[in-house]
């Protein structure tokens, strides 16, 4: 999953290995210099200036192995961040491109985890790990090339305990892996409920739910914590192990080669380059733990990461792609619609002409959002076909076809920032002036003039400064302000009384033939006036006609009007 974002920047990567490289020969032949010091000092025959000579060159050595060290860090930590940059650029573009189905079925917390757990995870593996990765084999490489030129059997009595080294990675490493990705599926479930509960903050007041949730969070996290903890024990078994193999290593040589050196086999010199080389080699074996540690982190993220973005939907191209249509009558033909294996829409045969209006009345769970959810393209039909001015849908271009269409959900969502730049989303463009228009339309601009700060009054997350009414005609305003083609209000109009009601359905009669309008809602009142109405029921159009037409049938939409009247004598009384 991680190897397209390698490849994208292989030429920083392979030139942070060349400096690692000349920085490993640079402090590797350190101790050679050492070395050949000790045995002239031993002998006695040797001149000031010879002394001052080696002293340049270990200076020199010791510079030049920083110095690349350095410009590694410049490459390939370097290029982890650009890495690190472009994965949360495609996770955002994986997350805002997945089908409206895909957020039904993932919580928002398990999606934050991604950003802040999983992607620094791979990033951790595309940096540090690489580094000190080419950083262990060069240094192993150069070290045991010294090494074994000054003496092969104590070389071989040094390395002994390296396949013990490989074994203990293994196993340990296999038990960190699968505790990585429990600590972080467990990291995703802590994000979803903390942003719940914060979300929902008002809700748990009102509930007086903040003990129960304080509790379900200190539950969570107390599960987060015995897994955190039994990676952390997982991982404090590697340093202790790789430092007691390693001290094995350094008494082994000083027994074997305190021999050679009495014996006469071997200088004080070459034993004491062989106790610098293993020090140099403390690191690169600590290391190998370490990386081993973050490849199994950054092999459970990245498994995550490919999960995500294999979900993400392939946009399909159609042969015969337009970007405009002659004209924007809407026509449904036999059109059906099922999310796994329940039909939410069954057999739907509706034309909508440019410019006129159309109202949807039905019960809970009769089908209305899903009706409306198909014109946009957010689902696609599972049987039959729906039109736009004679083209279908899925032959016009998505993005030309969502630009033409402008959408009022029921649940209304409203952005951290001013009431402006709110209704001004979808056309940032917009003057002033166009602004108050729309506000005006959507009878909300009186009231955003008795803000202290007007339209310049920064609202809280999910627009909670305003009132549910308030809100709904925020959306209504910036629906408009595009002036849409299609303009379709999902009970757009539920949150506000029936004065205002009026006075919006009014103010939107003069847009009414420049544009389609689609109105849901469950008051008749709403869809009235409407050119034509239609009842869903169970998924199927059981009535259409104008108001006064369903009236004279005495049918299920006179059945509603009945009762909705009867409901509002006994609210007057």
């Amino acid at each position: 999953y991680l190897l397209p974002y390698l490849k994208r920047y292989k030429n920083r990567l392979f030139l942070g290995f060349l400096f690692v490289t000349v920085s490993n020969i640079c402090s590797t032949y350190i101790p050679r210099i050492v070395g050949r010091t000790i045995d002239t000092l031993s002998h006695g025959s040797f001149s000031p200036d010879y002394i001052y000579w080696q002293i340049g060159i270990l200076l020199a050595l010791t510079l030049g192995s920083g110095l690349f060290m350095f410009l590694t860090r410049q490459t390939i930590i370097y290029a982890s961040r650009l890495i690190e940059y472009d994965l949360r650029f495609d996770l955002m573009e994986a997350i805002i491109y997945q089908p409206v189905d895909f957020f039904q079925k993932n919580p928002t917390g398990n999606l934050m985890a991604y950003a802040g757990n999983d992607v620094p995870a791979a990033r951790e593996f595309i940096g540090p790990a690489i580094m000190y990765t080419a950083n262990t084999i060069t240094t192993f490489i150069f070290a045991f090339y010294f090494m074994i030129s000054l003496n092969v059997e104590i070389t071989l009595i040094a390395i002994l305990p390296l396949p013990f080294i490989t074994i203990a990675t293994y196993f340990i490493g296999k038990k960190v892996h699968t505790a990585s990705k429990d600590v972080q599926d467990k990291y995703a479930d802590l994000t979803r409920q903390s942003q719940e509960s914060i979300s929902g903050a008002r809700i748990l007041r009102a509930y007086n739910r903040e003990k129960y949730e304080a509790k379900l969070f200190q539950d969570i996290s107390k599960d987060y914590l015995q897994k955190n903890l039994r990676l952390a024990r997982l991982q404090s078994l590697f340093m202790p192990a790789l430092m007691v193999l390693v001290g094995f290593s350094l008494v082994l040589v000083l027994g074997y080669g305190g021999k050679k050196v009495i014996a006469g086999e071997s200088s004080i010199g070459d034993l004491t380059q062989f106790f610098i080389y293993l020090t140099i080699l403390i690191w690169p074996v600590a290391a190998i733990g370490w990386i081993t540690n973050i490849i199994q982190r950054a092999a459970a993220s990245s498994l995550r990461l490919g999960e995500l973005f294999e979900k993400m939907p392939k946009e399909e191209i159609h042969p015969d792609e337009v970007n405009d249509v002659s004209n924007y009558d809407l026509r449904f033909n036999h059109v059906s619609l099922s999310y796994d294996t329940n039909t939410v829409l069954e057999n739907i045969d509706l034309d909508i002409l440019e410019g006129t209006s159309l109202g949807i009345i039905g019960g809970v769970g009769a089908g209305k959002t899903s009706l409306i959810n198909l014109i946009p393209r957010l689902y696609e039909p599972t049987g039959g076909s729906i039109s736009l001015g004679g083209t279908l849908l899925a032959q016009i271009n998505k993005k030309k076809l969502r630009e033409a269409i402008s959408v009022v959900p029921q649940d209304t969502f409203l952005f951290s920032m001013t009431i402006a730049e709110n209704i001004k989303f979808g056309k940032p463009e917009s003057t002033q002036e166009e602004i108050e228009a729309v506000a005006k339309i959507a009878g909300l601009h009186s009231e955003i003039l008795t803000f202290e700060k007007g339209y310049d009054t920064m609202l809280g997350e999910r627009g909670i400064t305003l009132s549910g009414g308030q809100k709904q005609r925020t959306a209504i305003a910036r629906a408009l302000l595009g002036s849409p083609k299609i303009l379709i209000l999902d009970d757009a109009l539920s949150a506000v009384d029936a004065s205002t009601e009026e006075l919006i359905l009014n103010n939107l009669k003069s847009l009414i033939h420049k544009q389609t309008t689609i109105i849901i809602s469950h008051r008749i009142s709403s869809v009235r006036n409407t050119d034509n109405i239609i009842t869903l029921k169970d998924g199927k159009i059981i009535e259409q006609g104008t108001h006064g037409e369903l009236l004279s049938r005495d049918g299920y939409y006179a059945e509603i009007f009945k009762k909705q009247q009867l409901e509002e004598e006994i609210a007057k009384m």
